[in-house]
């Protein structure tokens, strides 16, 4: 994340009136999606970010000052029934999230938006009714890998599993429960 406010930004929020948008990117099976806060198309990093106004909405972002794994959520609402077997299929586990702050000078996007949260979807949450439903994608920190076991163990067995003429940890089971007296 970035530390500074340039100087485009900082000229922006002296002013009175200030218009802030969000922007956001999700990566998905077979694109990835790009919608913004407001209505019509925004162009911004040769990407074009589709407008979906009060359709869509974004959790709380949280910073702390502890060394903790936080997330939020991504919520777009109002898609039609029809859709729903396009979203679940092209829905991507681990896929890349970004989301921004911008700011508006008329209707032209500076052009450095501040990132409010970078991090990997998980697994959606989908709400149908009658004739239209939400999606919430719930975006984790990559902090949030660390807390996952990842599979392996050092053992010889495992290593060789992985790699079976490797014996780079053959010995580990033998030093397991032995002493040893350091001079």
């Amino acid at each position: 994340m970035r530390d500074t406010v340039t100087t485009a930004v900082s000229a922006e929020l002296d002013k009175k009136k200030v218009t802030l948008v969000l922007l956001c990117s999700i990566a998905f099976e077979t694109e990835t999606v790009y919608a913004w806060s407001g209505a019509g198309k925004l162009v911004w990093n040769g990407n074009t970010y589709i407008g979906v106004g009060t359709f869509g909405q974004i959790g709380q972002i949280n910073e702390t000052v502890d060394v903790e794994a936080t997330g939020t959520t991504v919520q777009l609402s109002g898609i039609p029934t029809q859709l729903l077997t396009d979203v679940q299929s092209g829905i991507t586990y681990g896929g890349k999230a970004c989301i921004y702050l911008g700011f508006l000078d008329g209707s032209t996007l500076l052009s450095d938006p501040i990132p409010l949260f970078i991090g990997l979807t998980d697994k959606p949450d989908i709400d149908v009714s009658t004739d239209t439903c939400t999606i919430t994608i719930a975006v984790e920190s990559r902090m949030q890998q660390l807390n996952r076991n990842h599979g392996g163990r050092y053992t010889d067995q495992d290593q060789r599993a992985r790699y079976p003429n490797d014996q780079s940890l053959k010995w580990v089971q033998y030093l397991q429960d032995r002493h040893f007296l350091w001079k």
